[in-house]
């Protein structure tokens, strides 16, 4: 966690820095982006099993070194639910697992923003790039679907156990940016992160002949202001 607050630390920094001396260059804001998350497992056994909603919060600095090019970056709180269909096995009882994780991420972004020229009060963006997300924490609600006992609930923290601490992703967007004033904008655009790595460690607890293997993947619309 200490090397978080110092990245967190470092970047502030550096944003208050640069508006000190380009305010016409740098433009800072904040969004809040609803999101459906998905898994993609690479375990043969375990099973894709729907979408999870949460959302996404954040802070936004955008550096542009020409009119129409620049970088996007900052920090995001991300709230990220997926669910996997796993077997289980015990000496006495068999069954299936529908598990639902909850994620919590810290992100920080770095994308090419290329944005148009202004039709009225309104541009059009897209960008790309990179994310590397921290886990902060995440919980597992199991619903076991057992062949002696029916079905059983239970809810356990998987943080450290069996969540890796980064999430790396390639991020997509486009969106538009309606200009409201000489210095307040709103924004609204679609984005995707696909992960490229395993957010998933260790074997499976309740069968660990099985490796735990999946993708954390997630859609979000996105809603901000720029100052």
């Amino acid at each position: 966690m200490k090397h978080l607050y110092r990245i967190l630390l470092l970047l502030l920094l550096v944003l208050l820095f640069s508006t000190g001396y380009s305010q016409k260059k740098v433009r800072l804001g904040l969004r809040i982006a609803p999101n459906i998350a998905w898994m993609n497992p690479d375990q043969k056994d375990y099973s894709y099993n729907g979408v999870g909603a949460g959302v996404s919060l954040g802070f936004v600095s955008d550096f542009y070194f020409t009119p129409n090019y620049g970088l996007s970056t900052g920090f995001t709180f991300s709230f990220l639910n997926g669910n996997l269909t796993q077997p289980f096995a015990t000496a006495t009882d068999t069954g299936t697992v529908n598990r639902k994780y909850n994620f919590r991420y810290l992100e920080i972004p770095l994308m090419v923003k290329m944005k148009t020229k202004e039709f009225g009060r309104f541009s059009f963006y897209a960008q790309i790039g990179f994310g590397t997300g921290f886990r902060l924490k995440c919980e597992a609600k199991d619903e076991f679907l057992t062949q002696e006992h029916g079905t059983i609930n239970d809810k356990s923290n998987i943080t450290d156990a069996e969540t890796t601490l980064i999430r790396e992703a390639i991020l997509v967007g486009i969106g538009t940016e309606v200009r409201l004033d000489e210095s307040v904008s709103l924004t609204v655009g679609l984005s995707y992160s696909n992960t490229l790595n395993n957010v998933l460690k260790g074997n499976n607890s309740r069968y660990p002949d099985l490796t735990n293997r999946s993708s954390l993947n997630f859609a979000e619309l996105s809603v901000g202001v720029l100052f």
